[in-house]
Parts: structure tokens; sequence; C-alpha cells
């Protein structure tokens, strides 16, 4: 597998975030619709049996990348209040410079805290319920709240991180471009979620393995396999999925809640460090029981050593 970036341009705020799971499962609709169901379920057939086309990151602010997990939990050296302080401040930085990241993920920790860095806002917009068969708005309880998301002014474009399979290039590409032209996640259909590629798939060798490493970073949330490693660090949080495309009008569209470690965790590996770890999820649809759900680690070598 060799590794890319591609940089997005959004065109306007987005009430889904962009994290690998939902982006595949975007694409996957896509694929539907250009290829047909028998070529995706050939597709989806490779992630189910270990051997994934592609896998990605989740959408990351910018260059910058996701602090990982352990770095909360390392002992500053020195006593009294300014490593104390030191320490603490570490514990609320969840996003490095490419050189910072490059820096801790090959055993340097010494990090200086630098501040909370602005990447993504998010904002609370009201909206009015309209009553179908008046086709008007202002009825008590119409109002409803949309919780929405945006780049802070720092950062231009959001980047994902792909691991592709020779052949595959440029069948990924045509699947985000014609992404762009549908838009990304809720509320897409008045806009939201709009965005543009910026260039082209560019090679990326910033994860390149090397000497030394003995555990992997996962930039995307991800599900662990039966036999992943296990002794690490990392965060979890719980996913509320529901079906997209034309299954959001099955009647009962909401899949099962899922636990996934985050962006960040991190796990000591014996032997060589694989592109991927993690698997799909079957049985996540009640109703829809064809539908799988991504959850690969897209694995960065790194050193861990506390």
């Amino acid at each position: 597998m060799k590794t890319y970036r591609l940089k997005l341009k959004p065109q306007s705020s987005f009430l889904t975030p962009w994290q690998a799971d939902t982006i595949l499962g975007s694409m996957c609709w896509i694929m539907a619709w250009r290829e047909g169901e028998e070529e995706l379920a050939k597709f989806l057939q490779g992630y189910r049996n270990g051997d994934p086309a592609f896998v990605l990151s989740d959408g990351m602010p910018g260059d910058l990348l996701p602090a990982p997990a352990y770095l909360s939990l390392v002992e500053q050296r020195g006593e009294g209040f300014d490593a104390f302080k030191k320490a603490k401040e570490l514990k609320k930085v969840s996003w490095l410079s490419p050189d910072v990241f490059e820096s801790a993920r090959k055993g340097n920790l010494e990090i200086e805290p630098s501040g909370a860095i602005k990447t993504f806002k998010t904002f609370t917009t009201l909206h009015s319920s309209i009553n179908r068969i008046s086709g008007t708005t202002g009825e008590e309880g119409s109002l409803f709240e949309l919780e929405e998301h945006a780049l802070s002014e720092s950062e231009q474009f959001i980047s994902i991180y792909l691991k592709i399979k020779d052949g595959w290039k440029d069948r990924v590409f045509a699947l985000f471009k014609d992404l762009s032209f549908t838009g990304y996640g809720k509320k897409k259909s008045v806009g939201k979620g709009a965005f543009d590629i910026i260039g082209q798939l560019e090679p990326f060798n910033r994860f390149d393995d090397f000497e030394g490493s003995n555990g992997f970073m996962s930039l995307s949330n991800f599900v662990p396999a039966k036999n992943n490693p296990t002794d690490g660090f990392y965060k979890t949080l719980v996913k509320y999925g529901k079906l997209g495309g034309e299954f959001t009008f099955c009647g009962k569209p909401f899949k099962k809640p899922l636990m996934m470690l985050t962006a960040g965790s991190s796990f000591k590996v014996n032997g060589s460090i694989k592109p991927f770890y993690g698997r799909m999820v079957e049985g996540i649809a009640p109703t829809k029981t064809e539908v799988v759900q991504y959850g690969y680690a897209f694995a960065v070598p790194v050193v861990i050593n506390i």
C-alpha cells in the first residue's frame, strides 16, 4: 500500500464530523450508484476478509495531527509547581504540528505546551419544522436546534490520509470527486457538507516506518479485531449511527450503538508494524443485515516508551 494525502476545501458548515467510518460509508453509496450493488458487495468483501482496497484517516484540520493518547500520561521531569502545571497543560493538547508530531512519534515527549490550538468551531443554529399539511411554520414546539461545525479561521482545508493498494488510486479519487458533487453528511440536500477537492491525491511519506518503532498510533476511530495488540493507551467514544442513502427511508434507520477507539489511540506491537488494524463490524443494522460498519485503524508507526 502507498500513502497519499487528499485536501478538501469546505464550502459550507457541516453537521457530520469527518470520521473515517462515515466517509467510507458515503463513498460506498457513491459506488453503489455508479457501479451497482454487485460491485459494492465485491468491494466490501475484501474488507470483510481483512484485505481492504484502501484505508483512510479521519479528516484532520490543515496540516495538524492528533496527539497520541499516552501524551497526557507522561510524567514531566522535575518537581514543584512548574512541573505540575506543565503536566496539566499537556493533558489539554489535542493537536500537534507536523514537526512536533514527527518528534513525538519517534519517542521525544519533551513537548512544550503551546496552549489550545483552534481547529474546528462548533455552533448551534435554530430551525423551525414545517407543517406538512399547512406548509407553514410557527406552531408550538416547531423550533429545534442543530449543532454545526466549521474550520476555524486559522485552518483552510481538511486533510484525509489514505493507504491505497496498487490499481486503486484513480478509482478512489473518482469516488471523492463524485462525493464532492453530492455533499457530505446530514442536510447535504440544502448545501451543508459541501466541499471542493484541492489538487490531486499527493504522495505522502512522513508516516513511514523507522528503526526502533515498537507500536502504532491510529489516525482514525476504529474497532479492534480479535488478534490485535492489547497493550496500549486509548480513549473511547460511542457512535449512534444511522443508515444513509436510500436506507434512510427503510422505517427503522438507526444502527446499534457502537463503541470505538478514537484517533490517537496507541498500542505496543511485537514484530513488524502493519499498515492497518481493526475490522469491519457485522450486524450493526437490525433491519438491514447486509450493512457493515468500517472499523479499520490507519496505523502510523511510533515509539511507545512509557
